[in-house]
């Protein structure tokens, strides 16, 4: 995954559909649930789902950036 890629969660079909605009690297996992530490920032095309920092392992790349 790379900057600029169109984005989904894992096992949808529809979507929402969002952007990735950079990442973050967690000092810890958020929580022993989440055991990731690098998140994507995400400007979602859907009003009702929150632009923020989502971890990689739940997205889906739909669309490589050129």
């Amino acid at each position: 995954m790379k900057v600029g890629d169109l984005v989904k969660f894992k096992g949808t079909h529809l979507g929402p559909f969002g952007v990735i605009l950079s990442f973050k690297n967690l000092s810890e996992p958020p929580h022993p649930s989440q055991p990731d530490q690098r998140s994507a920032l995400i400007e979602w095309a859907n009003k009702h789902t929150s632009t923020g920092h989502y971890q990689l392992s739940i997205l889906e790349v739909v669309s490589e950036s050129r």
